[in-house]
């Protein structure tokens, strides 16, 4: 009976945590669709370009919050995008370095969702997203050839 529990408890909580990106980044699916390229790096590449649309959409205004949402799901669909990236892509020292920058912008984001009130400093970081987000994109275009 023990075991049964157990086992219980082990897939409410694998499907708890499956379904958490759904709750938490409703639109990064749909994102990650319209940004599908031919290949993961490619998709990776839209989706840098969306976020950049994102990230100057909502420098300078006071009515940030729908367009940060979006920026957080765009995020999330980024990260869902380096699954699709081929092995021998990913054996790259350039994707290496994208692996590396997504970390970096992920890092600033957090930063941004805790100042997003303050509207100075939201933009600086919004500027530090936005350069982040430009070197990833170089990079990946180096990883597509």
């Amino acid at each position: 009976m023990r075991v049964a529990g157990r086992v219980a408890a082990v897939v409410v909580t694998g499907w708890l945590l499956a379904g958490c990106g759904s709750l938490m980044h409703p639109r990064a699916g749909e994102f990650l669709q319209q940004a599908t390229g031919a290949s993961g790096v490619e998709t990776e590449i839209n989706l840098t370009s969306m976020i950049e649309a994102t990230i100057t959409g909502l420098k300078g205004r006071s009515d940030y919050e729908a367009g940060l949402a979006a920026l957080h799901d765009q995020l999330y669909a980024l990260k869902k995008a380096g699954c699709r990236v081929t092995e021998e892509q990913g054996k790259t020292v350039a994707y290496a370095k994208a692996v590396t920058l997504r970390r970096e912008i992920r890092t600033v984001f957090h930063r941004l969702w805790k100042t997003r009130e303050d509207q100075a400093l939201r933009d600086m970081h919004l500027d530090l997203l936005a350069g982040r987000v430009r070197e990833l994109r170089e990079t990946l275009q180096t990883v597509k050839g």
